[in-house]
């Protein structure tokens, strides 16, 4: 049995035909857009009278919409489709009144999360003191830090040389020098939702390499830098468009849990292994206290996996049979003179191998 106020709910929900895959509520979408404060849900919803006196606040000044008690009504299952209580008939340990058991949804929090940080990775910021910017109380700075800057000092490169220029063609190839976060925002205007293809190969927070923040923070920080960055990486991606991050094991765990928050989890496309470097040399010696390290990943994240169009690329090999693989024959001596090349075929016959 549906309340009256369930029915008006899911009346104003149906005109959003976007929130509804044929009859079931895509809540999880629909809890995203109200707790981001879009207008046309949420004017919708108020629209409802009766939607309004339970979830509105009404003050002098104008309507306040209770957002966590609504979203709080649509997480609860039970709540939403059959009964009067959010809690199933059984004892157990909740978080936020929700049975941990139930909670499916993983997300990853840590320090300074809800910050920017401006991340200078360059020579000339050594030495610069930096700064979170925390996204409320410092929502004035963030604004002026992430507004699109004017391009300075550009350069065209072509098969006649080099030459000034003061203008820039939707069809030119960019290389832009300076703060990759306020880069990306001074693109944003012009380049947001038509980018098919970025790859990134970030610091890896190994302690050795770019990334210079090794304090107690050092993992936090690492992913407020990557968070940052990524969120306005899935903005200019168009729909069809694909992200590949490259790393290694000291974050990939962490980065892997960080994108499927950003670019959702139903989006990831591939983990992909590449053989980076040989066992060899200096890496050897340290054989006896660590499994040492061949492999980085590339992480891979569409846009939205249903318009995403792969192009496979495969490298022909022959088929070369074993009448043409060889086996080089040492006859029991150290000199080259008198060793022989017999087909690996023959030598295999020979041992009934």
């Amino acid at each position: 049995m549906e309340t009256k106020l369930q029915e008006e709910i899911n009346e104003v929900l149906k005109t959003f035909p976007e929130y509804w895959d044929k009859n079931t509520l895509l809540k999880n979408k629909l809890i995203e857009d109200i707790r981001s404060y879009n207008e046309k849900i949420i004017e919708a919803l108020l629209s409802n009278n009766l939607i309004k006196d339970t979830y509105a606040l009404q003050l002098p000044s104008g309507t306040v919409f209770k957002t966590e008690d609504f979203i709080s009504m649509l997480r609860f299952k039970n709540y939403w489709d059959n009964s009067y209580t959010k809690y199933t008939n059984e004892v157990g340990l909740t978080s936020e009144g929700k049975y941990l058991k139930y909670n499916t949804d993983v997300v990853l929090d840590f320090p300074h999360k809800d910050s920017v940080l401006e991340g200078g990775m360059t020579k000339e910021d050594i030495g610069k003191k930096e700064i979170y910017y925390h996204n409320v109380i410092a929502k004035e700075e963030i604004d002026t830090l992430l507004s699109p800057k004017a391009l300075t000092g550009m350069k065209k490169y072509d098969e006649d040389g080099t030459y000034e220029i003061n203008r820039i063609n939707d069809n030119d190839n960019l290389i832009l020098k300076g703060n990759n976060l306020i880069a990306l925002h001074s693109l944003k205007e012009r380049y947001a939702g038509k980018v098919k293809l970025i790859y990134i190969d970030p610091p890896y927070n190994t302690g050795g390499d770019s990334f210079k923040y090794n304090d107690r923070f050092n993992h936090s920080t690492w992913l407020t830098f990557m968070k940052n960055r990524l969120e306005i990486a899935q903005e200019l991606l168009t729909d069809e468009g694909s992200i590949v991050i490259q790393c290694d094991n000291n974050e990939q765990a962490h980065l892997k849990l960080l994108c499927d928050e950003i670019f959702a989890a139903e989006n990831f496309i591939a983990n992909v292994s590449v053989k980076m470097s040989t066992l060899s040399g200096v890496k050897v010696s340290h054989k006896d206290r660590a499994i040492l390290k061949e492999a980085e990943y590339l992480l891979i994240y569409s846009k939205n996996k249903n318009q995403l169009k792969i192009k496979p690329q495969y490298k022909p090999t022959k088929d070369i049979s074993d009448e043409f693989r060889y086996y080089l024959e040492r006859n029991n001596s150290n000199d080259p003179k008198n060793w022989t090349i017999r087909s690996l075929k023959e030598v295999l016959q020979e041992n009934n191998s």
